[in-house]
């Protein structure tokens, strides 16, 4: 390419150089009209261009991708819990305690005149279980049901007979009055034997050789 270019400004060379001559030349027929004109735009055409034809330049078109739903996160747990094993309770058999009422006479008429009771209640009930060597307050519900009050000091409960399981003596004074048709509760402190078994203890209210009302506590030690 350059070689053809160096060969295309030798003629022009040559042809301007001629036309020098020419023009100095006396009497020298000039060359056709417009010749000069065209040899020298052939020239300039073959010259190379120093400018290089623009490049065209691809312009990438940006693809549209469809989205893609994320699927929601899923949380793993990292520890796994053991539950507690189930409990189950075993009902505990609960002894019915028989009250055998062994010189107890619950709602039975007692005495007679002034003096006469009706039992209308024990806490505990007779032969109800009690460990060794504790202390007990056996409290019996009575009712005046004779035709005169109990003044306090007039009455004792005494200690007749069975074992002695009293903790504070054989006999004691009535603390308070009870009149006609009133309920009150008299109450004994004992203390059960260390020795296991079955005990009976009786009781009674008295006025001075009258023993009208006869209180019975029985009890299993265990």
């Amino acid at each position: 390419m350059i070689k053809k270019a160096s060969l295309q400004i030798t003629q022009v060379a040559i042809y301007l150089s001629l036309l020098f001559l020419l023009a100095c030349a006396p009497a020298v027929t000039p060359p056709p009209s417009g010749l000069l004109a065209t040899i020298v735009a052939a020239t300039v055409q073959a010259l190379p261009t120093n400018t290089p034809y623009p490049t065209a330049t691809a312009t990438l078109i940006p693809t549209r991708v469809r989205a893609t739903a994320t699927p929601p996160f899923t949380a793993t747990p990292w520890i796994t819990l053991t539950p507690f094993p189930s409990i189950t309770f075993t009902p505990t058999l609960t002894e019915t305690v028989t009250d055998v009422p062994v010189g107890v006479k619950v709602g039975k008429y007692q005495g007679r005149g002034n003096y006469a009771c009706m039992i209308m209640g024990q806490k505990p009930d007779n032969w109800s279980k009690i460990r060794p060597d504790t202390l007990v307050y056996v409290t019996w519900s009575i009712k005046n049901v004779g035709g005169k009050d109990w003044q306090k000091g007039g009455l004792d409960i005494v200690f007749l007979k069975g074992s002695k399981l009293y903790e504070y003596g054989p006999s004691r004074e009535l603390s308070f009055d009870i009149p006609v048709g009133d309920t009150r509760d008299i109450v004994i402190v004992i203390r059960t034997p260390k020795a296991g078994g079955d005990y009976q203890s009786f009781w009674g209210l008295k006025r001075g050789d009258n023993m009208f009302c006869e209180l019975t506590f029985n009890v299993s030690v265990r």
